[in-house]
């Protein structure tokens, strides 16, 4: 169809009324970026839409992470009394052990006094030194400190009769003890040959100064005479609520010191009231007898 343009109202009429004409007027007046413009536009909008409904969740997140720190500075602060009551606590065991100190110093006193009056020998009482390792160093594991204590301290001195019993010998006897781990009672005269015997050994070369200081840190080294044939069996023994491989290790150190000093047959106990398997395995590769307290088992 020709139409004809004399005035520019008709050109402005053609492209009011002329959808094609418009269009191909558009595309011969405006470049490309113009003509993609309106869908730059929308994309724009878009984005936009989008980016709102982002900022929008991120807002929700940071309100849901408010909370959450929320709760975490309640629970620090719950945590923060706690431990200043434990801490009361540990204060109070202590004033408690000193007052036992005291009375087992004052009793130790008098058993001194009774044992010269009787037979003049009340300076053999061994040290009776009641010590608990630790107990203020670790608040969040009083508990566990104050089992083991218990069981070092009160337990440890029934251990003697079963092992007479356990490997049949008699007149068992403690000849060496560390106070601070053992309530076994020494007498001063068998803890100072036994001393005097570990003095030598180290002079005659039969032991090294690093095996006389393993005596120094087994807990007690017992012995007794075994029944069938009258030989000297000799005991190193680790106590602990929990044994570990420490324990292990230093039973079975003691044991071969004590072999080589004394030049008998030496045992190596490990003693309390739970073991782990593996540790189990340890004490069974290393030849060290384990044995539990009644309350005892198998971790």
């Amino acid at each position: 169809m020709v139409v004809e343009i004399r005035t520019s109202q008709d050109l402005l009429n053609l492209l009011d009324n002329n959808e094609e004409f418009r269009r191909a007027a558009r595309r011969a007046l405006l470049t490309d970026d113009l003509l993609e413009l309106p869908d730059l536009v929308r994309e724009m909008q878009q984005t936009q839409r989008l980016m709102i409904q982002q900022m929008a969740q991120l807002a929700e997140r940071m309100d849901r992470m408010d909370e959450r720190q929320g709760r975490m500075e309640e629970r620090m602060d719950r945590m923060d009394a706690r431990f200043e009551e434990m801490g009361a606590t540990v204060a109070r065991i202590d004033e408690r052990v000193g007052s036992l100190d005291e009375r087992v110093d004052g009793l130790s006193r008098r058993v001194g006094s009774l044992d010269e009056r009787v037979d003049g020998l009340s300076r053999q009482v061994g040290n009776l030194d009641e010590r608990v390792d630790g107990l203020s160093r670790q608040v969040g594991d009083v508990s566990g400190r104050l089992r083991g204590w218990e069981l070092e301290r009160g337990a440890v001195g029934r251990l003697l009769p079963r092992l007479a019993q356990e490997y049949d010998v008699a007149r068992i006897r403690a000849v060496s003890a560390d106070s601070s781990r053992s309530a076994v009672r020494v007498r001063a005269v068998w803890e100072t040959r036994f001393i005097e015997a570990v003095e030598a050994g180290v002079d005659e070369g039969r032991i090294t100064e690093d095996e006389a200081d393993a005596f120094d840190r087994t807990d007690i080294v017992a012995r007794g005479r075994r029944r069938v044939d009258r030989a000297e069996l000799w005991f190193a023994v680790q106590a602990s609520a929990t044994l570990d491989n420490n324990d292990i290790e230093r039973a079975a150190t003691g044991a071969i010191a004590l072999r080589k000093l004394s030049g008998d047959a030496a045992v190596a106990v490990v003693y309390g009231r739970r073991i782990a398997g593996r540790q189990r395995d340890r004490a069974e590769e290393l030849g060290v007898a384990v044995m539990l307290d009644e309350d005892g088992g198998q971790e």
